[in-house]
């Protein structure tokens, strides 16, 4: 990926001839997880710290140990609500691998509907619901296989996959249908979606909430509450955000002087800029630019 922050994501697989990966996350600043969406499915196996995740429309606080489910095409992203760190693992995997190919079986009646989005994985699979936990000693399964890349891995971990699917259908069709589609609807989603890609292109630029709430043709007031629900940010906070993010990009990336990236992302003020900076970094421009000089982060 070119760009780490943008919003739509194309996850390049390791193996494209089997489409899963596990990424080990330990992420130094406040944002946790960039806001963004992809065609994969993506669960989070949620391992330390305190922090909120967003997800399509529903706002989780996830405990060591919990899981949660990335449906796909659904926006996410993920702030830490202290100074705590935060570490999890995100396995992403294409629709197929969930998918049987056996006509006619049970098989498929469990695992298709989830492949095609006919049927939903739970958002949050609290750890504290002993069903969940043994959900999650599979997941740590699957982690183990890719990470060990031992002879059959692959069938092993779809296999796991394919058992995962039949507890989550057998503990949630005992207490109602599984999982949730996106309460903001999809044709709202996706209006959202070309409203962030639209930002990705002009975040240098002044730009107002009035501008924003007509591309999405909402009302202000309903532009701003379902900005705040669906990115955990309001606009002006999500715009400061990009713009920090491509600061620091330059920063690493370039000799440019910090006063004239501060100007280049969009910022008006030195000051405000490093304040902004500190905020979601954790460490000033100086420091970020030092550090990745000295090969630190």
């Amino acid at each position: 990926m070119t760009n780490p922050y943008q919003i739509k994501q194309d996850v390049p697989h390791r193996d494209q001839d089997f489409p899963f990966d596990v990424f080990h996350i330990i992420p130094p600043g406040k944002e946790v997880l960039h806001l963004h969406w992809h065609d994969d499915l993506e669960l989070i196996y949620f391992i330390r710290g305190n922090a909120t995740f967003y997800i399509g429309s529903e706002t989780v606080k996830p405990e060591p140990g919990d899981l949660m489910f990335v449906n796909k095409g659904m926006i996410h992203t993920g702030f830490a609500d202290d100074e705590h760190q935060v570490e999890y693992y995100a396995l992403v995997f294409h629709s197929v691998l969930a998918e049987s190919r056996v006509a006619g079986s049970s098989h498929v009646q469990i695992t298709n509907p989830y492949a095609s989005g006919k049927r939903f994985f739970p958002i949050l699979l609290p750890v504290t619901d002993a069903y969940n936990s043994l959900i999650a000693g599979i997941v740590k399964q699957m982690i183990a296989e890719y990470e060990q890349q031992a002879i059959g891995y692959q069938v092993a971990i779809q296999s796991m996959l394919h058992l995962l699917l039949v507890h989550l259908s057998r503990h949630h069709h005992l207490h109602g249908p599984t999982g949730s589609a996106d309460t903001v609807g999809a044709e709202l989603t996706d209006r959202f979606k070309e409203l962030i890609a639209f930002v990705e292109r002009h975040y240098p630029e002044k730009l107002t909430v009035q501008q924003a709430a007509g591309i999405v043709n909402l009302s202000e007031y309903h532009f701003c509450r379902t900005f705040k629900k669906v990115t955990g940010k309001t606009f002006v906070e999500y715009v400061n955000l990009l713009r920090i993010n491509a600061a620091e990009q330059l920063l690493i990336h370039s000799s440019d002087p910090i006063t004239e990236i501060a100007f280049k992302v969009g910022f008006g003020s030195v000051n405000y800029f490093s304040q902004m900076f500190r905020q979601y970094k954790r460490h000033s421009p100086s420091q970020c630019r030092k550090r990745y000089a000295r090969g630190l982060s």
